[in-house]
């Protein structure tokens, strides 16, 4: 398997490159467990449920001439896809997101920075080439 450093990750929302990104992160996929115990088991019994892929956290410098951080701050309630590619360019993470809140932050002595959390829905596409 290839490996890959993680400086150079780019994101695109509806094809669109979200620029001055400094974090990226796809929090790992949860199965909840469905508990299905009745009054004829002799011990709790569980099923997997449902895979829920997580969430995509976006952070960086905020800059609103970027038409990518636009696009992101317009899609706020809405779903969206979004391509994650990696650094070596042969590999990237497909998937769709309901964009959730997109925070500036503007502490006293920092840059104004710029945070989104996107709930990802359906499933992830890898594609490496």
């Amino acid at each position: 398997m290839a490996k890959s450093k993680s400086f150079g990750t780019a994101v695109t929302i509806g094809g669109t490159a979200i620029g001055g990104l400094t974090d990226i992160s796809i929090t790992g996929a949860d199965v909840p467990m469905v508990d299905i115990t009745t009054h004829d088991s002799t011990a709790r019994e569980f099923v997997p449920g449902l895979k829920d892929f997580g969430s995509l956290e976006l952070s960086g410098k905020f800059d609103p001439a970027n038409s990518g951080q636009d696009a992101l701050r317009a899609a706020v309630g809405t779903s969206a896809a979004f391509v994650v590619t990696l650094p070596n360019g042969s590999t990237t993470i497909s998937f769709s997101a309901i964009v959730g809140p997109c925070t500036e932050d503007m502490t006293l002595d920092g840059t104004v920075d710029f945070s989104c959390s996107c709930k990802v829905t359906g499933d992830k596409t890898y594609s490496a080439t």
